[in-house]
């Protein structure tokens, strides 16, 4: 099969892993992938990972950066200055990004957040692929 024409953002959220990901399988279709992780912890409020769970992130972050670099790619890795949807139309705009691909998120704060996200970026013509990945059956 011929890759899709442009190239896709992976949006990496909570699924910082490069096996049995459905998003980032569908972002491989695609000519490019742009592999990306958004810190915007005023997005998560009080999920935001403080502590213990800051410093697992951040060792998840670098762990996942160096099997995409053993691979020939590397993560993007960006800091909301707004919000991670404003980071993530600027991102799309930046790279000329043909769709976005995603794991959905759960927590009813941010399942809301990527619904506007998703709609923002089809309005401007960005295909949206999302995917459920941390579950057995969606809530």
């Amino acid at each position: 099969l011929a890759p899709q024409p442009g190239s896709a953002i992976m949006w990496f959220r909570s699924d910082l892993r490069l096996a049995d990901n459905p998003a980032l399988s569908h972002a491989a279709q695609y000519e490019a992938v742009i592999p990306v992780y958004i810190w915007a912890p005023e997005d998560e409020g009080d999920m935001a990972p403080r502590g213990a769970a800051e410093v697992w992130l951040k060792e998840s972050l670098l762990a996942l950066d160096r099997s995409l670099r053993a691979m020939g790619s590397a993560l993007v890795l960006r800091r909301a200055t707004t919000s991670a949807q404003d980071e993530l139309l600027r991102l799309v705009w930046e790279t000329g990004a043909s769709a976005v691909c995603l794991n959905r998120r759960a927590e009813p704060a941010l399942a809301a957040r990527d619904f506007r996200v998703q709609a923002r970026l089809r309005r401007k013509g960005t295909a949206v692929h999302t995917f459920a990945a941390a579950h057995l059956h969606e809530p």
